[in-house]
C-alpha cells in the first residue's frame, strides 16, 4: 500500500464513533457489578494501578483486568468473552457519527492518509473499526506503539516519510497534550460544543474570553474520570490549534 506523506490521525471514541467498545461490553458487565458488591471499585482500582506501571498494553486490556480482579477477589463468576462479543456484535444506527464517513472520504480524496489512533488495544478496536466500515490506512494503539497517548512515542509507528501529521481527538488530556508533546498539529473536536461556541467562527474560538477557563475545567474533569495515562503530566494547559464541532468544520481548517 502506498501512503500519502500527510497524515490525519483520529481518536476513535468520542471522535469517530460513540464509544462502541463500551456499548458492546457494558450490558454484559452491568448485572455483574450490580450483583457483586465491591466489583466496580475493584475494577477501577485495578485500572488505576496499571496507569503507572510503564506497560502501556496492560492499561486498557480489559480482558486481563477482568481476569486479575477475578483472581484477587476469588470470584467464581464468568466475565464476558470480549473477542466473542466483538465478533457477534450488532450496531445501532448512528454508532459512527453522521459526518465521519463522508468526511474521511473527503480527506482521502485531498491526498491525506488516515490513521485511527486509539488508547484501546488494537486487538479489540481493530475488529470494531472494520465492522463499522470506517475507512482508514493504519491503526495506532498501545499494542502497536508500545505507548499510549499522550506519550510522544505513540505516533512513532506511522509510516514514513511524512511531511505533516495532524491529530484530531476529543480528550484534551490524551489527544491534545499528546499532539503538543509530539510536535503535531492538534485539533480538538468538541462534539458537545455549546451553542455560543458553535456560533463563534472556527478561527475565532480559541480567542474567546472564556477559552482558557473552559479548557482548564474540562482538563480537571477528564483527569478525575480517566486519570492521567502518560509518564509525566505537562505543566501547562493543552494547546489546540483549532476547536471544531465535527469533521465538516475540520475540512475548513486543515
Amino acid at each position: 500500500m502506498l501512503f500519502a506523506m500527510r497524515w490525519l490521525t483520529f481518536d476513535l471514541d468520542g471522535t469517530l464513533a460513540d464509544w462502541p467498545f463500551r456499548y458492546i461490553v457494558q450490558p454484559h458487565m452491568r448485572p455483574l457489578v450490580e450483583n457483586n458488591p465491591g466489583l466496580r471499585e475493584a475494577l477501577r482500582e485495578e485500572y488505576q494501578s496499571r496507569l503507572g506501571t510503564g506497560e502501556p498494553a496492560r492499561i486498557y486490556d480489559w480482558g486481563d483486568i477482568h481476569h486479575s480482579v477475578k483472581q484477587k477477589l476469588g470470584l467464581s463468576l464468568s466475565f464476558p468473552d470480549i473477542p466473542k462479543l466483538l465478533e457477534a456484535a450488532t450496531f445501532e444506527p448512528g454508532m459512527v457519527y453522521g459526518d465521519v464517513l463522508e468526511g474521511l472520504r473527503a480527506f482521502k480524496a485531498q491526498g491525506w492518509s488516515v490513521a485511527v489512533a486509539t488508547n484501546g488495544l488494537a486487538k479489540y478496536q481493530q475488529p470494531l473499526v472494520d465492522r463499522l466500515e470506517i475507512p482508514y490506512d493504519f491503526m495506532l494503539a498501545p499494542d502497536v506503539s508500545g505507548a499510549t497517548k499522550p506519550e510522544v512515542e505513540f505516533w512513532d509507528p506511522l509510516p514514513r516519510p511524512r511531511t505533516r501529521v495532524v491529530h484530531v481527538g476529543d480528550l484534551l488530556t490524551h489527544d491534545i497534550w499528546g499532539a503538543n508533546a509530539a510536535g503535531l498539529g492538534a485539533v480538538w473536536i468538541w462534539r458537545e460544543m455549546p451553542p455560543a461556541w458553535r456560533e463563534t467562527p472556527v478561527e475565532q474560538r480559541l480567542a474567546r474570553g472564556d477559552a482558557r477557563e473552559v479548557i482548564a475545567a474540562l482538563v480537571e474533569r477528564e483527569l478525575e474520570e480517566h486519570g492521567f495515562v502518560g509518564r509525566e503530566m505537562p505543566g501547562e494547559l493543552p494547546r489546540p490549534d483549532h476547536v471544531v464541532a465535527d469533521l465538516r468544520e475540520l475540512l475548513e481548517v486543515v
